[in-house]
């Protein structure tokens, strides 16, 4: 049998070629409501007492173990090649940066705003990979991106705060800093994985990388007494609901998005801060500008175009 007619070839090319049905949308809108629903439950967790790093740790471990029971009922075989654990530490190493930037910043700022910074990961994944030899980014990139840039402005309220440092709020610019930080890890998380861990079976991929986020902010917050528990049963329930919201959408995401095809499910996805930004506005009472919304609908439509599809 020939590459190209070999089952992989064929599946790849009806990825490919066929369009994304209204039941593949439908099911991606979803798994970003919840995402983002994950951060709404995160942001009460830490407004009732909640640390950071308690947080990533139940969310990583509680799925790692949901996850690892699911292995095991289906009989998953568990490996790792022994040259590539090292890298495989590194990027799970990584991702508990990332998820600690990331809930840093959704602690600082509206939930909605956080996840717009943090959704310019695909443009700094597109020079990173060019940097490291790949390919250059499109023409479509080169055009989306200073608008999204443009729009990015809008949301962070520039033109209003103006360039002087003492007009903004220095909770609000450690938010900026961490959900910019989150969006570099994340970008670096792509890139190794592209590049050093395609060899590994998907599922047992994510298990390992749960469980390395897991350990590693338990052992992080044991160091540094960062472990602080929720300081009443609201701050709990928002815990335990995180943690089920992130653990539902992650593994749905493993089964999922490899059928339908990430390039086409990429854009469904930029609905996250959108329904983060409704949440915020309904459960937190968190109010943005209309001129931060003008520019968030900027950055979506600039990052909708930047990784729509392209037709064959």
């Amino acid at each position: 049998m020939t590459p190209q007619s070999s089952p992989e070839a064929a599946h790849r090319q009806s990825l490919s070629g066929s369009p994304i049905s209204a039941a593949q949308i439908a099911l991606i809108l979803l798994l970003a409501t919840t995402l983002g629903a994950n951060h709404i439950a995160a942001r009460v967790a830490f407004d009732h007492g909640t640390s950071v790093l308690f947080a990533v740790s139940m969310r990583s471990a509680g799925t790692a173990v949901v996850l690892g029971c699911w292995l095991l009922l289906i009989r998953q075989r568990i490996l790792i090649p022994s040259e590539l654990r090292l890298k495989a530490l590194a990027v799970g190493l990584l991702v508990s940066a990332q998820s600690f930037f990331l809930y840093s910043a959704v602690q600082r700022m509206p939930v909605a705003l956080a996840l717009l910074v943090f959704n310019l990961f695909p443009m700094m994944l597109g020079f990173l990979s060019w940097g490291l030899g790949g390919d250059r980014p499109s023409r479509r990139a080169w055009i989306g991106m200073p608008i999204a840039l443009g729009g990015l402005m809008l949301v962070l309220d520039a033109p209003s705060r103006g360039l002087e440092l003492a007009s903004w709020d220095h909770r609000f610019l450690a938010g900026i800093g961490f959900a910019l930080a989150a969006a570099l890890s994340m970008a670096l998380i792509m890139a190794l994985t592209q590049r050093w861990l395609t060899p590994i079976e998907g599922k047992v991929r994510a298990l390992c990388t749960l469980s390395i986020v897991g350990v590693a902010s338990l052992s992080a917050g044991l160091a540094v007494g960062g472990l602080t528990m929720p300081a009443d049963r609201t701050g709990w329930l928002a815990v335990g609901i995180l943690t089920l919201l992130y653990g539902s959408a992650f593994s749905t995401l493993l089964i999922a998005v490899p059928k339908i095809g990430p390039v086409k499910a990429a854009p469904f996805f930029n609905f996250e801060p959108v329904a983060a930004m409704a949440m915020g506005w309904l459960i937190l009472d968190q109010s943005v500008k209309a001129i931060q919304i003008t520019g968030a609908v900027v950055v979506i439509a600039a990052l909708v175009f930047i990784s729509w599809p392209k037709r064959h």
